[in-house]
């Protein structure tokens, strides 16, 4: 890359970063990118997503994955009840967060994205890990606190950062260029090659890094869901309870490994005393000695 080019492109990142902001809310230091970037960045990454997952018509082995109506409704009830509890337990929330939306996909896998500005997709084999609404509510609870954590703002900032780090330090373009101007005559295909190296290597650098924050991005996440919960009456022990007979192990996906992991570390928390599920139909807190 010519200097001049360098140059600018670092002027760019510079202004760009400018838009970043330390946030200490949830117990560590967030490097987070501008909500405009953010809002742009998540709603890609989560289109991009939602094409890599298989669509209904390879139709999930799980049981009810063919009731939809009535997961359609229980999302209709549970996702506004959650965000009615987001602005309630975080009185700020508002002015970042206008209003959350709830949308469910048909997927043949398990699983929930969400964007930086509210929207949360819950992918319709979900239906099968959450057979009572407790379970329903701390999945989707749990996207919810993504989104309140910062998380997808968090990622932004990483991805940009990487990919900048990628341009002006890894020779993977340098390489590739000269290997093609050696074998091949077309100085356009040399060009390509180049671009597609740096392309691939900031993809794959940008991901390894974002990774590495899921662990505690999902225990912020779950947290976050354990509060809005709680502000609905329901608690740890509860939640852990009402996944009891949920076989979180099928299907084997990086997201029910996710999910499975957040319910575990629950079940030690579990105390005597009264726990709380949530009659679907009726919609109304049923306790259970």
């Amino acid at each position: 890359m010519p200097a001049m080019n360098k140059l600018y492109f670092l002027l760019c990142a510079c202004a760009l970063l400018g838009g970043c902001a330390i946030a200490p809310e949830y117990g560590r230091t967030q490097l987070t990118a501008p909500a405009p970037v953010s809002a742009v960045y998540s709603e890609m990454n989560m289109q991009l997503s939602l094409v890599t997952v298989a669509g209904e018509s390879l139709r999930c082995p799980q049981p009810g994955c063919g009731a939809s109506e009535p997961f359609d409704q229980r999302i209709a009830w549970i996702g506004p009840e959650l965000a009615k509890a987001a602005y309630q337990v975080f009185p700020d929330l508002g002015d970042r967060i206008k209003g959350f939306e709830f949308v469910v996909a048909d997927k043949s896998e398990p699983g929930t994205l969400s964007g930086s500005m509210g929207r949360i997709i819950i992918l319709r084999p979900v239906s099968s890990l959450s057979p009572n609404d407790v379970t329903l509510a701390f999945i989707v609870g749990r996207e919810i606190g993504h989104v309140i954590a910062k998380h997808h703002e968090e990622n932004t900032a990483v991805s940009l950062i990487v990919s900048g780090l990628v341009q002006l330090l890894i020779p993977a373009a340098n390489v590739a260029r000269l290997f093609t101007n050696a074998f091949l005559s077309s100085g356009a295909f040399a060009n390509f090659a180049a671009g597609a190296s740096v392309t691939a290597t900031s993809f794959i650098g940008s991901r390894l890094v974002v990774t590495s924050y899921r662990p505690v991005q999902r225990d912020e996440a779950d947290a976050i869901a354990l509060k809005l919960l709680s502000h609905l009456g329901f608690d740890a022990p509860a939640v852990a309870a009402a996944f009891a007979s949920v076989n979180l192990k099928l299907p084997a996906t990086d997201w029910t490994s996710g999910l499975r992991a957040s319910v575990e570390r629950l079940s030690p928390q579990r105390r005597p005393g009264r726990s709380v599920l949530v009659d679907s139909k009726a919609g109304a807190p049923q306790g259970l000695d």
